[in-house]
């Protein structure tokens, strides 16, 4: 304890303690043995350090002699800290302690050490005592407390603020000690309330407790352990574990298996579906479950990490897996999200033949392992290489509807980026040569030659594939379209005669498969007929079309199946064929009553008939429109009137005629 004897001028205090205002004071005078001592307020028990909450009162030792009402006290906080300024001989201001009786309540913010002050007036001599306390907190202690099978639980205290811990159970009046990590076990019944007090050494008045009802424990379930996923190659890559029936009241810990035994790598939290681990050690690992208490214990499966890596040479993929799985583990491989069945090999070492060289693949490995959890590779992405060439391109040549030739590249596999396609073509005798652009797509190209250039000079064309590793294909083989030509084979056109030049497909030595189709002036496929050879004459063509329209449809000759190419459009145009009578009778006996057009091949026309002085007293458009002599409701006038006719042929020609009709009785 430590005593200090200040002189002070502090006109009330004195004025209190019933000393002269005039009065003089003395310097500061050490003096030893006890000054004043603090109490408990609710016991009155002497205290030598202060509680949070808790009242303490203060009283000069019993050895002085002093009214209380010459005594006043007060605390600040730290040590040392006083209510006097510092001002030389005991000149003002100062500040004023409390009168007593004072009681002192400690706050939160008070926690540390404080500071007593005591102001007495003694023999007419203001004199001031200090004593420094410690100030403890007292917040309810935390703790978690987890139920065990057969009426036990574990108590374990997450609260750092006291010395020491002790527990209590409702219905048992004996106290346990209970302490942090790893806690303690006791006896708790089914629906008890553990109580957990904290106290410190120094003092035994500062305490603070806190309850809890034993919670229910659920029933105990094998945790699950369905699938490890690497996100990169091992060692170092991180990994997701999925796991479930985790209920909460157990313990959970996620164990690799280390020469023969299993070790302990994280806890898991109760109720988890997922675990990440950022740098996953290679291996195999299990979910371990025990009770709070250490018992109960069961596994999951136990599922080994599945690591991948990739190379190529040679136009050929290699995966190499690193995996500590057993016998009865089954692979599944994607490629590029999509599974992939053509791989050959046996695990560790798989290979994929079925790629092209520049183009870059993803592959995963997923590994089923005996007892039903899988375990998923990293993905790795393989850029193939290769010196090999890529296989010989097929090439289709085929007419479109507007008569122009469509080359369509039939490859073995995706054109990659970076390769390239160059088209040739040989014609007139001459040899092949390039033309058009090299192309970077498999979009069909087109030869902008006119059908009579093409007709004069049969074309046929190849191809030359380059990979995006500069490795040159065969060129294709030589594939020519057929040419058609349709004439009409009588003067009424009611036959038509048709001839084609042979198609050469991607096989010259398959034969091809030729069949004729009629099609509408919208394109439409009327009528399909085979033919061979290469000629045929088509004896019913339609008998309501002007125009004749005709090609072939080709299949075989080495094109894939459901793969056609089709001849140029041929056309027939048959003449138009009008009939208008010189003459006829509206007498209604039935015999030539009306004038009507008649012909063939007619649609779409405008005929007009005029009288003399050239107003119109007919128009007609269709077939079904006839005139039976009357103008504008009137009876037929007797007499010669004039006619024309006029209409656009199917080919886009126009047709006109005219001449004159009779009126007769």
């Amino acid at each position: 304890m430590k005593l200090v004897t200040r002189c002070f001028f502090f006109f009330a205090l004195l004025l209190a303690a019933g000393v002269a205002r005039g009065q003089s004071c003395e310097l500061p005078n050490p003096m030893g043995g006890c000054t004043f001592d603090a109490f408990d307020a609710a016991t009155g028990q002497p205290v030598s350090a202060f509680c949070v909450g808790r009242g303490v009162r203060f009283a000069p030792c019993p050895s002085r002699t002093i009214d209380d009402d010459l005594v006043f006290y007060g605390v600040l906080p730290g040590v040392g800290t006083t209510f006097t300024a510092s001002t030389p001989r005991c000149k003002p201001p100062f500040l004023s302690p409390a009168a007593t009786p004072y009681v002192y309540t400690p706050q939160p913010a008070d926690v540390g050490t404080v500071t007593v002050s005591e102001l007495a007036n003694e023999g007419n001599v203001a004199k001031y005592y200090i004593r420094t306390f410690r100030v403890y907190a007292t917040p309810p202690p935390s703790f978690t407390l987890l139920p065990c099978p057969g009426g036990g639980a574990l108590v374990t205290v997450t609260d750092a603020t006291y010395d020491s811990y002790s527990a209590q159970v409702s219905g048992n009046p004996a106290t346990f000690p209970v302490t942090r990590t790893p806690g303690t076990v006791l006896p708790v019944p089914a629906g008890a309330t553990v109580t957990v007090t904290g106290s410190y050494a120094a003092t035994a008045l500062c305490t603070a407790s806190a309850s809890q009802p034993l919670p229910a424990l659920a029933p105990p379930q094998t945790p699950l352990f369905t699938s490890l996923t690497l996100q990169g190659a091992l060692p170092g890559g991180a990994a997701t574990l999925a796991v479930g029936q985790l209920p909460a009241g157990y313990r959970y810990v996620l164990q690799l298996e280390t020469a023969g035994a299993f070790r302990d790598v994280a806890p898991v939290p109760a109720g988890s579906s997922s675990v990440a681990l950022p740098s996953a050690p290679a291996g195999c690992y299990r979910l371990l479950r025990t009770d709070a208490c250490g018992g109960s214990p069961a596994t999951s499966a136990t599922i080994c990490t599945l690591s991948l890596t990739g190379s190529s040479t040679q136009n050929r993929n290699q995966l190499a897996l690193t995996t500590s799985a057993g016998p009865g583990t089954t692979y599944a491989v994607t490629r590029n999200g999509i599974p992939l069945t053509t791989f050959t090999g046996t695990p560790p070492l798989l290979e994929d033949a079925n790629v092209q060289c520049g183009t870059t693949y993803a592959y995963r490995v997923t590994a089923t392992q005996p007892g039903g959890g899988a375990a998923a590779s990293n993905e790795v992405a393989v850029r193939t290489e290769s010196a090999l060439p890529p296989r010989q391109p097929q090439l289709l040549a085929s007419f479109n509807l507007n008569n122009v030739v469509e080359l369509t590249p039939l490859l073995a596999a995706p054109l990659a980026p970076g390769s390239t396609l160059r088209y040739r073509r040989a014609a007139g005798g001459r040899p092949a040569a390039d033309f058009g652009n090299v192309a970077a797509t498999a979009r069909a190209q087109r030869d902008s030659a006119a059908l009579a250039e093409l007709r004069a000079n049969p074309p046929c064309y190849s191809l030359r594939l380059t990979d995006v590793c500069g490795n040159a294909a065969p060129e294709s083989a030589s594939t020519c379209p057929a040419l058609l030509t349709a004439r009409a084979d009588n003067p009424d056109g009611t036959a038509a005669a048709l001839t084609w030049s042979a198609f050469v497909g991607p096989d010259p030595a398959t034969p091809a498969v030729y069949a004729l189709q009629r099609l509408a002036a919208d394109g439409r496929v009327l009528s399909t007929a085979a033919v061979n050879g290469g000629s045929y004459t088509d004896l019913t063509p339609p008998p309501d079309q002007q125009v004749l329209r005709y090609r072939l449809q080709i299949s075989g000759a080495g094109l894939p199946a459901g793969t056609f190419s089709y001849s140029n459009l041929a056309t027939v145009t048959r003449r138009l064929f009008l009939n208008i009578p010189t003459a006829f009778t509206p007498n209604g006996d039935g015999l030539n009553d009306v004038l009507e057009v008649k012909g063939k091949y007619l649609q779409k026309y405008t005929f007009v008939v005029v009288d003399r002085n050239g107003q119109e007293v007919f128009r007609g458009t269709q077939r079904t429109d006839t005139w039976d002599g009357r103008i504008r409701g009137r009876a037929p006038v007797l007499g010669t009137y004039a006619w024309r006719f006029q209409q656009t042929d199917e080919d886009g020609q126009p047709f006109t005629a005219t001449g004159s009709v009779t009126i007769l009785k």
